[in-house]
């Protein structure tokens, strides 16, 4: 049964030195996915440097998109079954294949996107689910109790996945009340796909009010 529908995944820069990397990628790469790279150790380096350097926010928020595109590239790099694109029309032609985001600060400066580190790759993803309009995204996360959630994980309020730091505190603004659904999904999920797309509410957590 092949999925149906866009599907974004937003894949945590913390899965950067994790074995499990490659097996996403792997699996990403049979699916029709956008895939949204996390910052990883780049955008670690960006926070070292404003706490060194002090600089400001608009300086720091250019610097970590961009580590979002090195994630990225090294994404492609690691499986060149993926494609690279920045211009959301280049994602939306995607040809029945796995595509990588490359985002760039100048789209996101003129969506009106703030400045700030409350707004993570997690929100960025979901801006561009909405842009995109999927009808789902997936945000996979290093927290080993999401790959074989209880019954108590199989929703999850917005707020509480915050408050566990899984999600950032601006998700909510940019995910409640639209046309797609939320998930997350622990660093094991790579094992379920593709065919998770098609029964997400058996795999994955949802995220609701």
């Amino acid at each position: 049964m092949k999925p149906t529908g866009l599907w974004v995944v937003k894949l945590g820069g913390s899965l950067a030195g994790s074995p499990r990397l490659s097996p996403w990628l792997e699996a990403l790469s049979q699916t029709s996915a956008v895939i949204v790279p996390g910052g990883g150790p780049f955008a670690d380096r960006v926070r070292q440097a404003q706490a060194r350097w002090h600089f400001d926010d608009i300086t720091a928020h250019h610097m970590a998109i961009v580590a979002m595109r090195q994630y990225g590239r090294m994404l492609v790099g690691l499986c060149p079954k993926l494609l690279a694109a920045t211009r959301l029309e280049d994602l939306a032609r995607r040809q029945n294949q796995a595509v990588v985001w490359l985002p760039s600060p100048g789209i996101l400066d003129a969506a009106g996107i703030p400045a700030t580190w409350d707004i993570t790759s997690d929100s960025l993803a979901a801006w561009l689910a909405g842009q995109l309009h999927a009808e789902n995204l997936l945000l996979v996360k290093s927290v080993a109790e999401l790959d074989e959630p209880t019954d108590r994980l199989r929703e999850i309020p917005f707020a509480e996945a915050a408050d566990a730091g899984w999600i950032d505190l601006a998700f909510d603004r940019y995910a409640m009340n639209q046309s797609f659904q939320s998930w997350l999904c622990g660093p094991g999920g790579h094992a379920m796909q593709p065919q998770a797309f098609t029964e997400p509410e058996r795999i994955f957590t949802l995220l609701r009010k």
